[in-house]
């Protein structure tokens, strides 16, 4: 009896639609959490899928718990990944959550992106380094074309706050003036309160959120736009 009470106290959270409990942070469930933040990693093609950003640790430091959307294969679509994440948000304020973040980067931005034209209903979308048409000259166009259009379907019941990362060198990135202009249009006709990160002299590259670098300087106005705290990002 003791040893089946003990196997039921140290049982896994279980997963919550589509979303699983990120296995190094303990939830502290709807009752107790500030809210749920949702990562959406890059493509996961090695099986492995990538670990938040550091800066991360900032929002679950301070009672945020930690839901992940994997997705694995070569196989990522985003229209079916929104979906996911619509269903994985729906699971979470059923389980009680009032309070979501999403943070997605690469193509797990792409998809959140993408379901910007749902009602989300998220304290914040963070987008970081959005990106799904690989890196080809030739795919540049219609990489700016599909990031327009998801902006101009994106309803302003999607999120409270909208925020952009773009890094310098970022091969990904079809047109980085183009895209931060795109955005800001969106945010204004939207009525959102936005952030954005404009590539930034360092840390530079695609994955740049993971370099320590960008938690030491952006880490806390990450953070605190995500929460709804006034706050102002290093130029």
């Amino acid at each position: 009896m003791a040893f089946l009470l003990l196997a039921a106290q140290t049982a896994a959270p279980e997963a919550a639609g589509p979303l699983r409990p990120d296995p190094h942070v303990a939830p502290a469930g709807p009752g107790a959490a500030r809210g749920a933040l949702i990562w959406l990693h890059p493509s996961d093609r090695d099986g492995a899928p990538p670990d938040p950003p550091p800066w991360s640790h900032r929002l679950t430091g301070a009672g945020w718990d930690l839901w992940r959307l994997d997705r694995g294969g070569p196989a990522d679509p985003l229209d079916a990944g929104a979906e996911m994440l619509v269903a994985g948000v729906t699971a979470l304020r059923e389980r009680g959550y009032a309070r979501v973040i999403v943070l997605g980067e690469s193509r797990g931005a792409f998809i959140a992106l993408t379901a910007l034209r749902q009602p989300l209903g998220a304290e914040a979308v963070l987008l970081v380094a959005p990106a799904a048409h690989g890196t080809a000259p030739e795919q540049r166009p219609q990489a700016l074309a599909a990031f327009a259009a998801a902006l101009r379907a994106a309803r302003p019941e999607a999120a409270r706050r909208l925020g952009l990362v773009l890094f310098r060198g970022d091969a990904w990135d079809p047109d980085p003036d183009a895209r931060a202009a795109l955005f800001r249009e969106a945010a204004v006709r939207l009525g959102l309160p936005r952030l954005i990160i404009d590539r930034p002299d360092a840390p530079l590259g695609h994955a740049g959120q993971g370099d320590p670098g960008f938690d030491a300087r952006f880490g806390d106005c990450m953070a605190a736009f995500a929460t709804g705290i006034a706050a102002r990002c290093p130029g």
